[in-house]
């Protein structure tokens, strides 16, 4: 007899879901694909078990909880839009406590640092501010979301009655066609991300465009943090009876053609050294399922065993390059009180520059008069080659100690293992210090005390994360240029007609780079593969 009903590789939130969602299916609503499976149980219910490589749930949504302070920091995803209907749902749901992310400061105190020029919020809605770059007339009277959207709204309907001609153009090569250079370079600095603005399918990144930087755009945050939304998820599962399996990593898939099952074969155990990198094998044990969800990013589907017999496909080797990683890191810092605010009056929002830093959020300003002022900023949020830049600095195996006078009272200094080993190395806080001070303007303010100093104050605790690493490859997904999306997604979805095994995840969806995307994908294959019933209002 076979192990599980439906086996699901992949502890991120479509995975997660997955789960959660066919365990908790009462039998009468489980579709002619799965009933009968139920129906060999006493208990009625599937035998579902839910596999992940780490040591811990969540995927790309990973939530720490620095000393001192009561908000988690998102080293992977952390918002999601008011449109996002699934994950509102699910938020609403479990009972998950919310809040609205600001993306600037209430009163434009937040900064722009770019080719040498510090400029604010506020100048920048002034009439006739005048940015450094060498813009046409008619693009100076237009901020970086308007001189987006112009070109998205200008190709909107081309794009319905000629899908073909924009999924062989790279949105880049549209952008240079439409506006000139340097208009393009405001829009690259000025935005943040290099990836938006990159040659990815023009196709998807004109809805892209419109839906992300609609003007009455609302993100949220979940107080606890977005990866308790997995972790409750996992919790129910296993209170319905489903089995959690962590540090199993998927290394095999075979097919048992005398029970017409799928052989999954795991490395059990720690899967890489934290040194050198290395992949160890760890005890290799071997599970059988009816069904199996695969739920994992592109890179860690490339890391399988070239023998699988998911690879026999002669589409699905194409398929799964149709989409291209995107390099993504996160940095965070937490300093005994904002400095931020008493330097420069900003309280919310974030920071641009074009320096490696590339978007500065203020994440939590505590309020300087309380007695617990300590205050994160999320120093780093940055993609494409910056991301490079930071990766050279994480090489340095000396962790960053922070000196006495920066540690607040009755705060204890972190460990690697209190933080899941995010800790970050000596070089990168140092490198992150010295930008953090050329973006605020505070590069060449003399050093008067170190200890009372509010303008130079060291952190008390850095993280980091680099999506780069396996097995995730990147922080998010695009289409490449000359792929149709649709097409790609409806083969992903069941790579091999005459064998029950399926995939999802954010990286084939309509909403790459959100968990909204990653739920669409789970929503499909558990009701148009595995025919669950729909659930209402979804």
């Amino acid at each position: 007899m076979h192990d599980f009903d439906v086996a699901i590789v992949g502890g991120g939130v479509s995975g997660a879901y997955c789960a959660w969602r066919l365990q908790r299916t009462p039998i009468e609503q489980l579709g002619p694909i799965l009933a009968p499976l139920a129906k060999q149980r006493p208990d009625e219910r599937l035998r579902v078990g839910l596999f992940e490589s780490s040591n811990r749930i969540g995927g790309r949504l990973f939530s720490v909880s620095l000393p001192g302070v009561a908000l988690p920091v998102e080293l992977g995803g952390a918002r999601f839009l008011e449109s996002h209907k699934r994950v509102a749902k699910l938020v609403k749901h479990f009972g998950l406590d919310k809040e609205e992310l600001p993306m600037s400061d209430p009163d434009g105190k937040n900064l722009f640092y770019l080719r040498g020029y510090h400029s604010t919020g506020s100048d920048w809605n002034r009439p006739g501010f005048d940015p450094p770059y060498r813009l046409e007339s008619s693009e100076r009277i237009r901020s970086v979301p308007e001189l987006l959207k112009k070109v998205a709204l200008r190709h909107q309907d081309r794009l319905h009655q000629h899908p073909e001609y924009y999924r062989n153009i790279g949105f880049w090569n549209l952008l240079l066609d439409e506006l000139s250079d340097q208009a393009y370079q405001l829009i690259r600095d000025v935005g943040g991300y290099e990836s938006i603005v990159s040659n990815w399918n023009a196709a998807e990144a004109i809805p892209f465009v419109l839906a992300d930087f609609a003007p009455d755009a609302k993100y949220y945050r979940l107080q606890k943090g977005y990866e308790e939304l997995p972790r409750v998820l996992s919790e129910e599962f296993k209170a319905a009876g489903g089995k959690v399996l962590k540090s199993h990593r998927l290394h095999r898939l075979d097919r048992n053609e005398s029970s017409e099952t799928i052989r999954l074969i795991f490395d059990q155990g720690q899967s890489s050294s934290e040194i050198s990198g290395r992949r160890i094998l760890g005890k290799e044990v071997v599970y059988e399922a009816q069904h199996v969800i695969m739920a994992l990013p592109q890179k860690a589907i490339e890391m399988l065993h070239p023998d699988s017999f998911i690879f026999d496909s002669s589409t699905f080797e194409s398929d799964i390059k149709a989409v291209l990683a995107q390099p993504a890191l996160r940095l965070y810092a937490a300093y005994s009180h904002p400095w931020w605010q008493t330097a420069r009056q900003i309280t919310a929002g974030r920071s641009v520059t074009d320096l490696p830093l590339r978007q500065c959020y203020y994440w939590h300003t505590a309020d300087p008069a309380e007695r617990n002022s300590n205050s994160v900023l999320m120093s780093s949020y940055c993609d494409g080659t910056s991301v490079n830049f930071w990766a050279g600095l994480a090489r340095d195996s000396n962790q960053y100690q922070p000196p006495l006078h920066a540690q607040p009272p009755g705060v204890a200094i972190p460990t690697g293992d209190d933080l899941n080993n995010s800790l970050a190395p000596e070089a990168m806080v140092q490198e992150m210090q010295r930008q953090l001070r050329k973006l605020h303007g505070l590069a060449d303010l003399p050093v008067q005390n170190p200890r009372t100093d509010p303008f130079i104050i060291p952190p008390y605790a850095a993280v980091f994360r680099d999506w780069t690493q396996d097995p995730f490859g990147g922080g998010w997904h695009f289409w490449k240029i000359g792929f149709d999306s649709k097409q790609v997604m409806r083969r992903i979805q069941r790579p091999l007609p005459e064998a029950s095994l399926y995939i999802c995840g954010e990286a084939w969806s309509t909403q790459q780079g959100w968990v909204e995307g990653a739920l669409e994908t789970a929503y499909i294959v558990l009701e148009e593969q595995l025919h669950l019933q729909p659930i209402v209002n979804k």
